[in-house]
């Protein structure tokens, strides 16, 4: 499974470098840039991260309701994965032929919301109301004080675990209120045979609620600013580095820079529980062979604290046509579209009143496990820099959490390099 899983993402980055390649050609000026009009129809590009063909056909599919509103707007939709998305966005945003229509995650907008035109006016003239969001998706989309993207969805990181695995082992399955005592006694048990009770992997979002947790840190201080050797998130990583040296409840971790290898693990049947969050959900239902479960991240000294993040889309400065992308936006970010994403358990919509669609085909104990979550939940918080941070984080990590070099050493080398 992790295999089929990891060919398919493969073949999505190598059709998405080939497409946006094509799309540079046409330059950004006269009537053959990004977002021009031709024969009375406007032809927008639409470049979005995604993990799966699943994810994919439900992408295409929100396209197709944008030409049902307005058949003078064609959609060609372009993607990779979600490790290379943003350095392909900002290197075609460098050469001044990014897509009109474009992904952004909250987390990236800091550092990234440059690349995008503020949209408060146009929203407004394309009659999206953002009251009819959740506030705190729409302060995370915001550069500035202006909103560079309109949310379609926003939650929680939580667990996934494996059901099956949990029943053979005859481990009580996680749930509200389950402690990281439960979560290590759990993964020791169901780690035997060659499979293993949790994948880790330098992920910096995927740390942060272990640190919050128990040790009451967050690597980014409120005002922004990077504290990677502050030495309780050090202490912190250490912790999260021993469940494979010490515990040896998680693989040791492959050199790679493919950010979807835990979550590969996990849907393989390789590992019996996973850092993720509800958006992943299409995923674990297409791909895994086994029933999953959701459960909040274990609680520590500090309760159970995890963290917020979403994303949204916005437009291209280079794109030509601004209030056409405007109006695709207003229809992929819809109603109807956040009812059909839930449904599909693509997102978490950022429409509050959309919001319950998520859980009509979740699993079982679902809305219990990300009500918990919310509960316990804060905005994540990112610096100015955070598409480069995460990548150091996890070009360091690898050997840190093997124990090939110190993991002061590891956070110390990215501070140094990111931590502005």
């Amino acid at each position: 499974m992790a295999s089929r899983l990891g060919n398919v993402r493969r073949t999505l980055a190598t059709v998405a470098v080939a497409s946006l390649a094509l799309a540079g050609c046409g330059g950004n000026s006269g009537s053959s840039g990004e977002g021009a009009a031709s024969g009375g129809k406007t032809n927008l590009t639409w470049f979005m991260w995604s993990g799966s063909s699943a994810e994919v056909d439900a992408w295409k599919h929100v396209g197709d309701m944008v030409t049902q509103k307005y058949p003078d707007i064609q959609i060609t939709f372009q993607t990779a994965s979600f490790t290379d998305y943003f350095t392909k966005l900002a290197a075609q945003a460098s050469g001044g032929n990014a897509p009109c229509l474009l992904g952004m995650q909250s987390l990236r907008a800091p550092g990234l919301g440059q690349l995008l035109m503020p949209l408060d006016d146009l929203a407004k003239k394309a009659g999206v109301n953002t009251a009819e969001f959740d506030p705190s998706i729409i302060e995370g989309l915001k550069v500035d004080g202006k909103q560079v993207a309109i949310p379609y969805d926003l939650g929680p990181l939580m667990m996934y675990y494996n059901k099956d695995m949990f029943q053979k082992a005859g481990v009580t399955p996680p749930k509200p209120g389950w402690t990281t005592d439960d979560f290590l006694a759990a993964a020791k048990k169901l780690t035997t045979n060659g499979k293993y009770g949790f994948a880790a992997f330098p992920v910096v979002d995927w740390t942060v609620p272990f640190a919050t947790s128990i040790f009451g840190v967050n690597p980014v201080t409120s005002d922004g600013k990077a504290q990677l050797t502050n030495p309780k998130f050090v202490q912190a990583m250490q912790w999260y580095a021993d469940l494979v040296q010490k515990e040896k409840v998680a693989p040791t971790i492959p050199a790679t820079n493919d950010g979807t290898w835990p979550i590969n693990q996990f849907l393989s049947g390789n590992a019996a529980m996973a850092i993720d969050g509800p958006w992943d959900l299409i995923n674990a239902k297409s791909q895994a062979k086994f029933d999953v479960g959701i459960a909040p991240v274990p609680a520590g000294p500090n309760g159970s604290r995890t963290v917020t993040a979403g994303s949204g889309f916005g437009i291209s400065r280079n794109c030509q046509s601004p209030e056409q992308t405007m109006k695709a936006i207003s229809v992929i970010t819809g109603p109807e579209a956040q009812q059909y994403l839930g449904e599909q358990g693509r997102a978490f919509p950022a429409r509050t009143a959309q919001q319950t669609y998520w859980y009509k085909n979740a699993v079982p104990g679902a809305k219990e496990a990300l009500e918990a979550a919310t509960k316990g939940s804060e905005p994540f918080r990112a610096t100015k820099k955070w598409n480069q941070l995460s990548q150091l984080f996890q070009q360091y990590g690898i050997q840190a959490i093997n124990g090939q070099q110190p993991v002061a050493t590891w956070l110390e080398n990215v501070q140094q390099q990111a931590g502005t």
